[in-house]
């Protein structure tokens, strides 16, 4: 577990007032709950959804044509999931992420054990990540935080990377 990185990440968007907020899926709320395990987060943490089922998304407001044409498991469902979720919770950054911790999934013929899609959103920019990883003799869980923790080890560089004010172009 890389613990580092998210409190980097949190103090950052706290020294900066910047609000996040998540949709996720294969990581059940983790993100969040790691988020707020910094003092102060509640400053900037506005919310979350756990959208764990294809119908929750889509009552979220992921377009059902996206999880047809491109799948639930999918960049494209991790970026409408992004989309969704910062236009919901009004936040400055908003991350989805739809992936598979465990055996295939029956619901779903595109999932594929130890891959997961992610989107991190920075004002209208998205920015996509594939994870794909050797997970057989891991546990769910253990899955889950990897993906957690390279969602934030992402999430941290594009802060470094943006951390010029005028180079972040918030919504």
């Amino acid at each position: 577990m890389n613990e580092l990185n998210c409190t980097k990440a949190t103090r950052f968007l706290i020294e900066n007032n910047m609000t996040i907020s998540f949709m996720e899926s294969c990581t059940s709320g983790l993100l969040a709950s790691m988020l707020t395990d910094t003092e102060g987060a509640s400053g900037i943490f506005r919310g979350s959804l756990v959208t764990y089922s294809n119908e929750m998304k889509i009552a979220a407001g992921v377009a059902a044509q996206t999880i047809e044409r491109h799948g639930v498991y999918s960049s494209q469902c991790a970026k409408d999931m992004a989309q969704v979720c910062q236009n919901i919770y009004k936040t400055d950054i908003a991350i989805g992420i739809t992936g598979t911790t465990g055996n295939v999934d029956p619901c779903n013929p595109d999932s594929v054990r130890g891959s997961a899609f992610f989107c991190i959103r920075i004002g209208n920019e998205n920015h996509d990540y594939f994870i794909e990883e050797k997970v057989s003799h891991l546990t769910r869980k253990e899955i889950k935080q990897l993906y957690a923790d390279r969602v934030y080890e992402k999430l941290v560089e594009l802060l470094q990377e943006k951390s010029r004010p005028h180079e972040i172009q918030l919504p």
